[in-house]
C-alpha cells in the first residue's frame, strides 16, 4: 500500500509542478516577445523544466538528515514511468498533428532529444543521491514550497488530488501492461509450447 500512496502523491506533484511551469512559460513567451525558438532552444528550456522536476522530487523523496536508497528505488521506477509515459503523449501527437499536416513550434518533437533528456534526468537524480547538498539549492527549495501551498489549498489542492489519482490508475495500467508483455514473450519462447505446436501438425499430416 505504500507504494500506492506514494504513487499519488508524486502525481499530484507532478500535476503542480506542470501548472507552475504553465506560468513560467509563458513568462518566458511575453519576455521573449513571442519569438519563434529553434527545436534546439525548445530542448533547452524543457531540459531546465526535467532539471528542476527531478530536483523536487528528489527534495520530496528525503530527509535533509538521512538519505534511504530502498525509499529512493520505487521513486526513480516511477519518475521513469512518468518520462515514458510523456514521451509517448507527445510522439502520438505529433503524428497525430503531422498526419493532419499540421506543423508548429510549439509542439515539436525529436525522438532523440527526448530520449536524451530522460536519461540525463535520470542520471541527475541518481548524482542527487551522491552529492544531496547540491540539491538543497533555492530554486528547488522555492519550487517546494509553493508545491505543498498549492496542495494545502483547500479547493485548487483537491483538482490535483484528483488528478494525481488518475495518474495513480495510469501508472497500475502500464505496469499490468509490462507484466504482460513480459509474460506472453516468456509463454512465446516456451520450448514445451513450440513441442506441443510441432505434435499437432505432425498429427494432421
Amino acid at each position: 500500500m505504500e507504494i500506492l500512496g506514494l504513487t499519488f502523491q508524486l502525481g499530484v506533484f507532478f500535476a503542480i509542478y506542470g501548472f507552475i511551469w504553465f506560468f513560467i512559460d509563458v513568462g518566458i513567451k511575453i519576455i521573449t516577445s513571442g519569438a519563434v525558438k529553434s527545436e534546439l532552444s525548445n530542448y533547452m528550456i524543457k531540459g531546465v523544466k526535467y532539471l528542476f522536476l527531478v530536483n523536487v522530487i528528489f527534495l520530496f523523496s528525503v530527509t535533509e538528515t538521512k538519505i534511504e536508497l530502498s525509499a529512493l528505488i520505487p521513486v526513480i521506477l516511477i519518475l521513469f514511468l512518468y518520462f515514458v509515459g510523456k514521451f509517448q503523449k507527445n510522439q502520438n501527437k505529433n503524428v497525430f498533428l503531422s498526419r493532419m499536416g499540421i506543423q508548429s513550434n510549439s509542439i515539436q518533437f525529436n525522438s532523440r532529444y527526448e530520449m536524451v533528456l530522460i536519461s540525463l534526468s535520470l542520471l541527475v537524480f541518481i548524482f542527487f543521491i551522491v552529492e544531496p547538498s547540491v540539491a538543497q539549492n533555492n530554486i528547488a527549495k522555492w519550487f517546494k514550497a509553493t508545491i505543498i501551498d498549492i496542495e494545502t489549498t483547500a479547493i485548487i489542492g483537491f483538482i490535483f488530488k484528483i488528478i494525481g489519482f488518475f495518474f495513480l490508475l495510469d501508472i497500475l495500467t502500464k505496469t499490468i501492461n509490462a507484466f504482460q508483455f513480459i509474460i506472453a514473450r516468456i509463454v512465446s519462447r516456451d520450448p514445451s509450447k513450440n513441442q506441443d505446436k510441432f505434435d499437432d501438425f505432425e498429427e494432421v499430416e
